[in-house]
């Protein structure tokens, strides 16, 4: 037999006798194998030795069925005539709502999961815990991988929100455009999952955020960007990470500070992100 992808084989399942029987006509006890076709077959996959087709028990008074006998269940059924058993085989992911931590915004970027309907129409995407998606990935069959295909990616939850460079030439990534670059990236993968990351700045702290209150500096450290003056006084940090004069922003006379050097950005960089931890 040819190679089978892993998505066509329900693989390492078992049975204790009763359910099956071989071709010749004998109750059959071990594991066995079932293929998209809906043959079933003894040991854990396609490439066990001396496998034999085994078929469903004739004399096995089965109860009622787990299928809910509903018109979307047929209307399915009808898109999927040769094995609908196939698609009982664990459950559905839940749908799930990421919750960042401080350290994630201090980080900056956070991982999210999806799981996507295969044939389903309307199309059918759903986020899903980092728990649903490892356990569709390993097939462990807690939930259905033969009817769900999943993908992860990281999403950028702070910084500037567009791609920006500091006074020394340093590129900065924003939110936007980098959660649009991995959102490009990911639709190749999953298509249709570009509709369903609409927001861009989603779980983002917001620009206008005051992160950073009531710092005060002698002088020597800032310059005013409109002017390049020296800048001496109380000043505070917006989630963007851009300075600003006054002790608060609603004291601020909208003046932005830019760090003096590479020393004192950093500074300005440590104080960002250890306020973002506290979040």
């Amino acid at each position: 037999m040819g190679y089978l992808p892993k998505r066509l084989v329900n693989s390492n399942l078992s049975t204790f006798g009763g359910e099956f029987v071989d071709s010749e006509g004998k109750l059959y006890e071990g594991p066995y194998h079932e293929l998209f076709s809906g043959k079933t077959y003894t040991g854990t996959t396609p490439n066990s030795p001396n496998k034999k087709l085994i078929i469903p028990n004739p004399n096995l008074q089965i109860p009622n069925s787990q299928q809910v006998n509903t018109r979307q269940n047929n209307e399915y059924n009808s898109l999927n005539p040769v094995n609908p058993d196939l698609y009982r085989y664990g459950a559905d992911p839940e749908t799930y709502f990421p919750t960042p931590t401080g350290q994630d915004y201090r980080r900056g970027t956070i991982t999210r999961y999806f799981a996507k309907r295969r044939n389903a129409q309307p199309l059918e995407i759903r986020e899903i815990s980092e728990t649903a998606f490892n356990s569709i990935s390993s097939q462990d069959g807690r939930y259905n991988y033969a009817i769900w295909e999943v993908i992860s990616l990281f999403w950028k939850i702070s910084g500037p929100i567009r791609d920006s460079k500091d006074q020394y030439g340093v590129l900065k990534a924003g939110i936007t455009d980098t959660n649009e670059r991995l959102r490009e990236q990911a639709n190749q993968q999953m298509r249709g999952i570009k509709g369903y990351l609409s927001d861009l700045i989603q779980f983002a702290v917001k620009a206008d955020l005051e992160l950073v209150s009531n710092k005060y500096t002698a002088g020597g450290e800032f310059k005013v960007q409109l002017d390049n003056s020296n800048y001496s006084g109380y000043y505070h940090i917006m989630a963007d990470g851009t300075i600003m004069d006054g002790a608060t922003h609603s004291q601020t006379q909208d003046r932005i500070l830019l760090a003096d050097n590479v020393v004192v950005q950093n500074q300005v960089n440590t104080l960002v992100k250890d306020a973002l931890a506290n979040l």
